[in-house]
């Protein structure tokens, strides 16, 4: 596993920053347009960037999981224990937000392909945007504390 671990490491920073990017467009670029073009506009706006991100990001989530729980097994395990140390402890509470976002996507993508009504469309990005760069400075945080 630790000769894989830096191709690991680059695919899931390559991921990271494709989801995020996605999400801070989303709620911090595009939002704020609809104020400025108009509902019709915004609407073709953000049909046209979501039809292709419905198609990417599952799979960018998909891969951050898979490496991020190969990167984990490094830290955390029944060898190395689990909340032993302040490593360890950030390291969990990264991996419980990470499924938050995880659980939010599932249900948003199950209702999508369901044709159901979304109930966390209006806060799903806000909220993995926040949770997403608190994963982000919690990973930093994990390696010098």
């Amino acid at each position: 596993m630790e000769i894989l671990y830096p191709y690991f490491l680059t695919l899931h920073l390559l991921c990271a920053i494709i989801f995020l990017g996605y999400i801070f467009t989303d709620v911090v670029l595009l939002t704020p347009l609809r104020k400025i073009l108009g509902d019709e506009i915004a609407d073709k706006v953000f049909g046209a960037i979501s039809k292709r991100g419905v198609k990417i990001m599952p799979l960018c989530v998909a891969l951050l999981v898979i490496t991020g729980g190969a990167m984990i097994s490094r830290y955390i395990g029944s060898v190395q224990g689990y909340v032993q140390t302040p490593l360890q402890i950030l390291l969990v509470i990264k991996m419980c937000l990470a499924l938050c976002i995880v659980v939010m996507v599932t249900i948003s993508l199950s209702c999508k392909f369901l044709k159901l009504k979304n109930p966390l469309a209006k806060v799903i990005h806000p909220i993995a945007l926040f949770l997403g760069l608190l994963i982000v400075l919690l990973a930093k945080a994990a390696f010098y504390i």
